[in-house]
C-alpha cells in the first residue's frame, strides 16, 4: 500500500510541476507574443502619423515656397523679361513639387494614417485653383502699360485666401496627427494595463496551481511519513511495537528505569512446520491480540522482537512485582489458547524472562538480560517464567558466551590465535613414534593466552566452530611443518555438517603435499549427529592420505554399530573414563573392552586425560596403544615440539 501511495505521489508531483511549468511558459509566451504585436502595431501607427505630419508640413512649406516665388515675381515686372521668366519657372516647379507632396500625404494616409481623415483630393483643388489664379494674372504682368505691381497683388487675393487656407489645412493635419498620437499611446496604456492584468491573472493562476501542488504533495509526504514511521516502529504482522518501537519507548523516560518481560512461544515452528506459515501467522494475531488486552488492562506495551518472540515494557516499574503477575497471565492465555488444524488441536508453550532496568541502563544490556533469563527459562526442568540473576552461573556464563561471540569474528580476521601442541606418546613397544595434537589457544586484547575452554563453547553455540577449524586447518598447512611430525586436528561437528567445505579442504591438502601428515579428530556426537556426510569426509580425504580418529569414544553408546562402517584409525577413549582408572575394577573393565573391541577391528586406541604416571603404567598393561595427557606432556607452542621426542618410552 505504501509503495502504491509513494508511486501514486511521485506521479502527482511529476504531473503537478508539468501543468505548472506550462502555465508558466503559457504566460511567458502570451506576454511576449502581446508585448510583441502591440509594440510592433504602436510603432508602426506612430511612424507613420509622424510621417505624415512631416509630409504635411513639408506641404506647408510648399506652400510657403510658392507665395515667396509669387512674390518675386510681383517684384520683378515687366522690367527685366529674363528674371521674370525664371521668377515664373520657380514657381511653377515649385507648384509641381506641391502636387508631389500631395501625392505623398495621400500614400502615407491610405497606407497608415490609422483613422487620420485627410481630403487630398481638396487640397489638390485648392493648389489647381490657386494656381489657376496666379497663371491667370502671368500675361497681364508681362504686358506693357497693363497693371501695377499694387493692382497685380489686389487681384492675387483670392489666390492669396485659397493659400490661406490651404495652410490652415495643413496646420489641422498636423495638429489632428498629434491627437491621434496622443490617443496611440493612451491606447498603447491601457493595453499595457490589460496586459499586466492578464499577467497577474495567470500569475494568480499559477500561484494556486503552485500552492495547491505544494499543499497535495506535502499532505501525501506527511502522510507516507506517518506511515513510513509507524512501520518503522511496528511489526506490519499483528500492528504491535517492533524492535525499534520498543526501544523508543523504553527511551521515552530512561531517568525512571522499568521492567521488561521477554517472551519465547514453544513450539510454534512445529505449528509453521505442519500447518503453514499462514496458519502461524494467524494464530500470531490471534495471541497478541489477547497479549495486548492484557498489557492494557495493567498499562503495559507489548512488542514483537523475532517472529515467536515478544517483550512486555513497563516504565516506572522499580521491582517485578507488577510484571511477574502479568507474565504469568500471558504463560495462562497462550498455553490455553485454542488452536486446531484440520481437525487436529495445537497447543503452545511459552517461556518468559523478566528482567529490571535501573535509570542509566541501556537497552540492549536490558533486553540481553531478559532474553538470557528467558533462554534460561526454556530449558527443561526450569521454571516458565524466570528473573534475571547476576550471580545465576548458568546466566553468567550464558553472558559470557554472548559476549565472545561478539569479539570471536574479529579474532578471527586479526589472526589473534596461537597454535599449540601435544604430544601424543606411544605406550607400547611396537610403536615406532607417536604425532602431535594440534590445539588452539586465544589472543586477548592485552596479549595475553586464553584458554579455548573460554570461548570454544560460544564458537559451538552460536556457529562459528566452522570459520575457527578453517582458520586452524589453513594456518597449520602454511606452517613450516617437520617432514617427520605428524599433525591431529580436530573437525567439529559444525564442519563435518557443512558439504561445500569438503571439496576445498581436498584442494587444500593436495595443494600442501601434507595430507599423509595429517590426522582428524571428530567426536562420537559428531560422527553420530551425521553420519553419512562423516562417511563421506573419511572417505574422500583418507583417499588423500590422511587418517582419522573418532574422539571421546566411550561417551555414548550409538557409535559401536558404526565403527566398521565409519573406517577410522584410532579411538581416543574418553578421558571421563581414562581419569577413574584404578577406583575400582569396573573402570578398568571398560577401557578393557573398548581396547578388545579396537584390536578385533584393527584399530589403534589413544588414552585421553593421561595425568599420572601410574595411570599410563596401568594403560600400557591394559593394550592402549597411545597416551595423552599432562603426565606425559604439558601443551606447548606447536614450533616449539622436537619431533625425534614422540618416540616410544619418552614422558
Amino acid at each position: 500500500m505504501l509503495y502504491h501511495e509513494s508511486r501514486r505521489l511521485g506521479r502527482t508531483t511529476i504531473l503537478g510541476f508539468l501543468v505548472l511549468a506550462l502555465t508558466i511558459l503559457l504566460q511567458m509566451g502570451f506576454s511576449g507574443w502581446t508585448l510583441h504585436r502591440m509594440y510592433r502595431e504602436m510603432s508602426v501607427t506612430l511612424v507613420n502619423l509622424s510621417d505624415v505630419q512631416i509630409e504635411a508640413l513639408e506641404l506647408k512649406a510648399r506652400v510657403g515656397d510658392l507665395r515667396r516665388f509669387e512674390k518675386d515675381i510681383l517684384l520683378v515686372g515687366k522690367e527685366d523679361g529674363d528674371e521674370l521668366a525664371q521668377a515664373e519657372k520657380r514657381w511653377a516647379d515649385s507648384l509641381e513639387q506641391a502636387f508631389l507632396q500631395v501625392s505623398k500625404i495621400r500614400q502615407e494616409g491610405t497606407e497608415h494614417g490609422g483613422g487620420l481623415k485627410i481630403d487630398t483630393e481638396a487640397i489638390e483643388r485648392a493648389l489647381a485653383a490657386y494656381g489657376q489664379e496666379v497663371r491667370a494674372l502671368l500675361p497681364e504682368l508681362g504686358a506693357t502699360g497693363h497693371l501695377t505691381p499694387q493692382q497685380a497683388n489686389a487681384q492675387l487675393s483670392a489666390a492669396k485666401k485659397i493659400s490661406y487656407a490651404l495652410a490652415a489645412e495643413l496646420d489641422r493635419i498636423v495638429e489632428e496627427a498629434e491627437v491621434h498620437e496622443k490617443e496611440a499611446m493612451d491606447r498603447l496604456a491601457g493595453q499595457r494595463r490589460l496586459l499586466l492584468g492578464a499577467l497577474l491573472a495567470m500569475g494568480a493562476v499559477s500561484l494556486l496551481i503552485g500552492i495547491a501542488l505544494c499543499v497535495s504533495v506535502t499532505r501525501s509526504s506527511l502522510s507516507i511519513s506517518r506511515s513510513l514511521e509507524h512501520q518503522a516502529l511496528h511489526d506490519t504482522l499483528t500492528g504491535l511495537l517492533n524492535r525499534r518501537g520498543l526501544a523508543a519507548s523504553m527511551n521515552a523516560n530512561p531517568a525512571q528505569g522499568g521492567a521488561l518481560a521477554y517472551i519465547d512461544l514453544d513450539r510454534f515452528k512445529l505449528v509453521n512446520d505442519l500447518c503453514g506459515h499462514t496458519a502461524g501467522d494467524d494464530l500470531l494475531v490471534e495471541l497478541t491480540e489477547k497479549m495486548g488486552r492484557a498489557c492494557a488492562r495493567r498499562n503495559a506495551q507489548v512488542a514483537r522482537v523475532g517472529g515467536d518472540e515478544f517483550a512486555i515494557w513497563m516504565g516506572a516499574e522499580k521491582t517485578l512485582d507488577a510484571i511477574r503477575p502479568l507474565s504469568e497471565e500471558i504463560v495462562h492465555l497462550i498455553e490455553t489458547h485454542h488452536f486446531a488444524w484440520l481437525g487436529q488441536p495445537m497447543h503452545l508453550g511459552v517461556s518468559i524472562g523478566l528482567a529490571l532496568a535501573q535509570p542509566g541502563d541501556l537497552n540492549r544490556e536490558v533486553i540481553a538480560r531478559a532474553d538470557a533469563a528467558c533462554r534460561l527459562a526454556k530449558q527443561p526442568g526450569s521454571a516458565k517464567v524466570l528473573v534475571y540473576e547476576e550471580a545465576d552461573p548458568s546466566l553468567v556464563k550464558s553472558r559470557q558466551e554472548e559476549q565472545w561471540a561478539a569479539r570471536l569474528p574479529q579474532l578471527i580476521r586479526d589472526n589473534r590465535f596461537l597454535l599449540y601442541g601435544q604430544r601424543v606418546l606411544p605406550l607400547q613397544n611396537g610403536n615406532t613414534r607417536g604425532h602431535v595434537e594440534v590445539l588452539l589457544r586465544g589472543l586477548d586484547d592485552a596479549g595475553q593466552i586464553v584458554s579455548p575452554g573460554m570461548f570454544l563453547s560460544a564458537a559451538e553455540r552460536f556457529h562459528l566452530m566452522p570459520k575457527i577449524d578453517r582458520w586452524v586447518i589453513e594456518t597449520l598447512l602454511a606452517s613450516p611443518l617437520h617432514p617427520d611430525c605428524d599433525y591431529a586436528v580436530n573437525l567439529s561437528g559444525q564442519t563435518l555438517m557443512d558439504k561445500e567445505y569438503l571439496p576445498r579442504l581436498e584442494a587444500l591438502l593436495r595443494a600442501s603435499g601434507r595430507a599423509r601428515q595429517i590426522s582428524f579428530e571428530i567426536t562420537e556426537s559428531a560422527a553420530m549427529s551425521s553420519i553419512d556426510t562423516a562417511r563421506e569426509y573419511i572417505h574422500r580425504l583418507k583417499g588423500l592420505g590422511c587418517r582419522f580418529a573418532l574422539d571421546d569414544f566411550g561417551s555414548g553408546f550409538s557409535s559401536f554399530a558404526y565403527l566398521r562402517d565409519l573406517q577410522v584409525d584410532y579411538l581416543k577413549i574418553d578421558g571421563s573414563l581414562v581419569r577413574i582408572l584404578g577406583r575400582n575394577d569396573a573402570d578398568a573393565a571398560l577401557v578393557q573392552a573398548i581396547v578388545q573391541m579396537s584390536q578385533a577391528l584393527g584399530l589403534k586406541t589413544i588414552a585421553e586425560y593421561v595425568e599420572t604416571q601410574a595411570i599410563a603404567v596401568q594403560l600400557t598393561a591394559m593394550g592402549v596403544d597411545y597416551g595423552q595427557g599432562y603426565g606425559l606432556h604439558r601443551p606447548e607452542p606447536l614450533a616449539h615440539i622436537v619431533p625425534g621426542a614422540l618416540s616410544a618410552g619418552t614422558a
